[in-house]
């Protein structure tokens, strides 16, 4: 598979049973023509509750999306 045309990085942070579990995520993707940093920001929310369910719906501490082109 050829790789996307922008790279993210998300770490997300929920509270659990005696503390905090926190996880990063990072990848690379191509985006639909048109779409908008936000949408682009709330679909990877919500893609992020499917592989992370014990983290779905948590509190995004970090949030990063680029060109994967230097």
């Amino acid at each position: 598979m050829p790789e996307g045309t922008h790279h993210f990085v998300m770490t997300v942070q929920k509270p659990q049973a005696g503390g905090y579990a926190v996880a990063t995520w990072h990848g690379d993707f191509t985006p639909r023509p048109g779409s908008t940093r936000r949408e682009v920001y709330e679909w990877l929310c919500e893609e992020h509750g499917r592989h992370f369910p014990d983290l779905a719906r948590g509190v995004v501490l970090f949030f990063s999306l680029e060109s994967n082109q230097l």
